[in-house]
């Protein structure tokens, strides 16, 4: 299973696997939500082309919003 590196504004730099995020892609204003698992805080990340391609090739759970 994949594993990504995210930031977690509390804890720093901590280990997710694809079932532990979200993408929600957006024109313009994509970005990505998780669960810390170091502090349990509820985390959003923006996420450009790049990350989305790389989350969603990774298997992370997505959803597209038209605006």
């Amino acid at each position: 299973m994949a594993t990504f590196t995210a930031r977690c504004p509390v804890c720093g730099r901590v280990e997710l696997t694809a079932d532990q995020l979200r993408l929600v892609v957006r024109p313009g204003k994509s970005f990505y939500v998780f669960r810390c698992p170091g502090c349990d805080d509820s985390v959003r990340r923006p996420a450009g082309e790049k990350i989305v391609e790389l989350l969603s090739d990774g298997g992370v759970a997505s959803m597209q919003v038209a605006r």
